[in-house]
């Protein structure tokens, strides 16, 4: 984010989303997170004139692809063994580092980030808390979101992504998709946890997803949030202004789905997916 605590804003006051935790002043960065049911959307943004690793990086990022999804986040039940696991498969993964807040009453985490040739398209580390993550308002919020449904990664080459990804980070494909509901791209679904992530390869030069590659790329494409009532929630967030698409059947079994226009959430890719 360009202003993560103007973003806060949007995505709280506007858009109905819960609280993880508050903008957080880091010193060269702003940190603050909505709540995702068992997971979080942390939004970040470096701050002028003020030097620092993780602001240098921030910036690199906005310039290379502006606002928008950059990092993956994995919490693993026992980092350090993750980390020998990950090494043992052959997967770079960084020393890791245990930050702890100047707030007594926070709450220290400890990161180990992963090569970026380990996961294809996009970077991720590891992310382990001191004590159970607690969201700062409960998990409330007028959207009435359950959970991180799954992440989208665009590819090129959807056989070797999916190696690559089950050869370093152990993420075998459930299940694969091809042209579903008639669309211009193939599929394959990488459970994590009570999520999943989908490898999107497009295979057709015309439609929706082979514009947004073009345009886009290779990477970290959007992400899906599951809803407790998908038409309240489009109704609700269109009474707020935001440009949300239509409901229509989505290509997993049972789902029914609407995408957040952009424009709408600081060039956040968002879907909605209500599941029955």
């Amino acid at each position: 984010m360009r202003d993560a605590r103007s973003a806060f804003e949007t995505y709280t006051r506007g858009l109905g989303f819960p609280v993880s935790w508050a903008p957080e002043d880091h010193g060269g960065w702003d940190s603050c997170a909505l709540w995702l049911g068992d997971a979080s959307l942390e939004l970040l943004s470096p701050k002028p004139r003020a030097h620092s690793v993780e602001g240098s990086y921030m910036d690199r990022a906005l310039a290379a692809r502006g606002e928008g999804l950059v990092l993956l986040a994995f919490e693993p039940e026992a980092l350090h063994n993750m980390v020998a696991e990950l090494r043992e498969r052959g997967a770079l993964v960084y020393e890791p580092v245990h930050y702890q807040p100047d707030d007594p009453d926070g709450t220290g985490f400890t990161t180990a980030f992963i090569g970026r040739r380990s996961t294809p398209g996009l970077s991720t580390f590891l992310c382990e808390y001191d004590r159970p993550f607690r969201p700062a308002d409960d998990g409330g919020g007028a959207l009435n979101v359950k959970k991180l449904d799954h992440v989208v990664i665009a590819t090129e080459d959807l056989e070797d992504a999916a190696a690559k990804w089950e050869r370093n980070l152990g993420l075998k494909v459930e299940e694969r998709l091809s042209q579903p509901l008639g669309s211009g791209f193939e599929v394959a679904r990488l459970p994590v946890g009570d999520a999943f992530i989908e490898l999107v390869k497009p295979v057709e030069e015309k439609g929706r997803f082979a514009e947004q590659f073009r345009e886009r790329g290779e990477g970290f494409f959007s992400i899906s949030i599951e809803v407790e009532d998908l038409d309240a929630a489009v109704s609700y967030l269109r009474g707020k202004g935001a440009k949300v698409s239509d409901t229509e059947p989505g290509i997993w079994p049972g789902s029914r789905v609407a995408r957040i226009n952009r424009s709408s959430t600081h060039g956040v890719s968002i879907q909605l997916i209500e599941r029955r």
